[in-house]
């Protein structure tokens, strides 16, 4: 069965994106990311308006999407599959418990697992109800973000001697900066079961909003050519002049509001949850385009490609790099770059890492991490 291009080219897209987004978390603040005095000057305002506006809360649905689609390469339309589905979500979270012990405190892959088990309560629902189960998700999700910003905004107006105006401090923070590996172990986690309540929370909702989607369009061969070209222009436009607006915006807000004097963690939560919430607007925008690519210049994004059959061997080498980096067992550069080099040095990364994809594939079938999966879920050595 000849594997299709496009799931491949917008995994190794998004794996960018995600880089991109927690790069900030990894190189400047464990807590806050780009906030406060990272985000003064031109330089390092114009990354933070990037990272907000093209990045924050896109990518992550881009790869939930993606998550959910590729469920349907292991089903396959039959129920005996499910129990290797099963499998791969308890090795996921095998992998992501690891993960955030020893290397990166917002990993993902724990809670994709997770999700991943109550996944299979709609492998085998009618495309009606998986649609019908999309909505009342993503709109349940929207609601909650938009109260609890709303309600922030009420405490911070009525109530100003009890808001926290101070970033978070971590004593993560404190370990990256001179202690070891050991001693970031249970600041890590601790920094992680606080990242995971909030983040399932806020932002577990519209994760499995994206994962039901890409369930769904998947059984419609959504991302395999030929593409309907007349409504794959009307996703990206939609995406674009609907989506780009409300990011721009959102961004501007937030950046003014970090770049203040005294900035208002009301409003930086508003244009926070506004983005997120129109998020999926600007993924819808980024899937047409590499859909369009795809079939019509697949030159410009098949070296993509490589990275996204590995995606499991690079989101976790993207957290070896930055460990060695930016930790003071390694490198020693936390804190010590700005927000714009750390940009621009998640991009090297991830061209370092696709390189190395492709040198790989070159001579093995799949990467080491994927290999291992097979292998477990497979019940193969």
């Amino acid at each position: 069965m000849k594997r299709d291009i496009a799931p491949d080219v917008l995994r190794g897209f998004a794996l960018f994106g995600i880089l991109v987004v927690n790069i900030q978390f990894m190189g400047l603040s464990s807590s806050e990311g780009a906030r406060g005095e990272w985000t003064l000057g031109f330089a390092n305002g114009s990354a933070t308006f990037i990272i907000a506006s093209l990045f924050a809360g896109k990518f992550y649905l881009l790869f939930s999407f993606l998550f959910g689609y590729s469920s349907n390469y292991i089903i396959r339309g039959e129920r005996s599959n499910r129990a290797r589905w099963i499998k791969r979500c308890f090795v996921l979270m095998a992998l992501g418990a690891l993960h955030f012990t020893f290397l990166w405190h917002g990993d993902i892959i724990f809670v994709y697992g997770v999700f991943g088990l109550l996944l299979t309560l709609f492998f085998f629902r009618k495309d009606r109800t998986v649609k019908i189960w999309t909505r009342i998700v993503y709109i349940f999700s929207s609601i909650l973000i938009l109260l609890v910003g709303i309600s922030v905004f009420l405490a911070e107006k009525y109530f100003p001697e009890e808001s926290f105006q101070a970033p978070m401090e971590t004593k993560l923070d404190a370990v990256l900066l001179d202690g070891s590996f050991v001693d970031a172990i249970p600041a890590r986690l601790e920094l992680w079961v606080y990242g995971v309540s909030t983040g399932v929370f806020l932002q577990g909702g519209m994760a499995f909003a994206a994962f039901l989607l890409g369930l769904r369009l998947a059984r419609a061969n959504f991302l395999s050519s030929p593409i309907d070209t007349k409504h794959n222009n009307k996703l990206i436009k939609t995406g674009l002049f609907l989506g780009a607006p409300i990011q721009i915006i959102a961004a501007v807000v937030l950046l003014q509001n970090e770049q203040s004097p005294e900035p208002s963690e009301a409003i930086y939560l508003i244009s926070l949850f506004a983005s997120f919430v129109a998020a999926p607007l600007m993924s819808m925008f980024y899937i047409g385009v590499i859909r369009k690519l795809v079939e019509e210049k697949p030159q410009l994004v098949e070296w993509m490609k490589p990275a996204g059959k590995m995606s499991l061997t690079i989101y976790i080498s993207q957290s070896v790099i930055t460990a060695w980096i930016f930790s003071s067992w390694g490198l020693g550069l936390f804190q010590e770059l700005q927000t714009w080099q750390v940009l621009i040095l998640a991009f090297g990364i991830w061209l370092f890492l696709a390189n190395l994809a492709t040198i790989w594939l070159n001579r093995f079938k799949q990467g080491p991490l994927e290999s291992l999966m097979g292998s477990v879920t497979r019940g193969k050595s």
